[in-house]
């Protein structure tokens, strides 16, 4: 599948960064982890940072940080064993404007955009989508999500997810989630798919407009604060106090909105 996706965008006249099999990685890791006679390490953390894709095997990684400024982000299960990362891009990258990552000791894999310490923006910046393929069995415990970027995850499974994002439109897709909080700065689009409700999700914007499509028997406790917000149910909606109950009110949904939209939709209701 990833060869596939890969191989399309590449015809297209996209460059792709350089891929790096484990084996690679662990060897460059090796000699970027040096010590001194004294035991200090030599470098900053920044600068154990590589550049490029690469491909981890799914015991090595146990969480995801992302921190992305670029058009669009993609993280999708599938049918491997791997977690593979990589870029693609509309022009040649530079030293500054590849992606970078770095995966410590406790297997928090952290992805950026561009060189660590550097900000490329404005005319600098290249239009480029970073595409993050997880095994299907593989359940991460975080995954957080900073930046300015269009962001589609696909069938992902982890404990807590956390957004950071300032626009472009977000699609959560038959994801498998513990909690789930969304931090929004300026009016993106949110669609989320469920067939198991998240234990929690916390919602803080600024005009967001999030629908959620969910199955008939969804459970929801909606608690809505803020100026000008707005909620609207295709399934019964009941009130407990100033709170919003639909079913057995099981999952803890806090809107924190100005101007914003929650709209709760059944699932097979969604034009596929």
């Amino acid at each position: 599948m990833a060869v596939a996706v890969l191989s399309m965008v590449a015809m297209s006249g996209c460059k792709l960064t350089n891929h790096r099999t484990p084996e690679e990685i662990d060897s460059l890791y090796s000699m970027k982890t040096s010590f001194g006679e004294d035991g200090m390490y030599r470098g900053e953390r920044a600068d154990r940072y590589l550049k490029g894709g690469a491909t981890f095997e799914a015991a090595q990684v146990r969480s995801l940080s992302i921190d992305w400024v670029g058009d669009s982000i993609l993280l999708r299960a599938y049918d491997g064993n791997q977690v593979v990362i990589s870029e693609v891009a509309d022009t040649l990258l530079t030293d500054t404007t590849t992606m970078h990552y770095y995966l410590d000791d406790d297997g928090e894999l952290t992805i950026t955009s561009q060189k660590p310490g550097l900000r490329v923006s404005g005319d600098g910046l290249p239009h480029k989508y970073l595409l993050v393929l997880v095994p299907r069995t593989l359940r991460l415990a975080e995954v957080e999500i900073d930046g300015t970027a269009k962001l589609v995850m696909d069938s992902i499974r982890c404990i807590d997810l956390e957004m950071n994002l300032l626009s472009g439109r977000i699609a959560l897709n038959e994801c498998e989630l513990g909690t789930w909080e969304l931090n929004s700065g300026t009016s993106p689009f949110v669609d989320a798919t469920f067939s198991r409700m998240p234990n929690e999700i916390e919602i803080n914007s600024m005009g967001c407009v999030v629908t959620l499509y969910v199955p008939e028997d969804a459970g929801m406790t909606v608690d809505m604060e803020g100026m000008n917000r707005k909620l609207s149910s295709e399934l019964p909606i009941g009130k407990k106090g100033k709170k919003h109950v639909i079913g057995d009110g099981a999952c803890q949904i806090e809107c924190n909105a100005v101007s914003g939209s929650l709209s709760i939709k059944k699932k097979d209701s969604k034009v596929k």
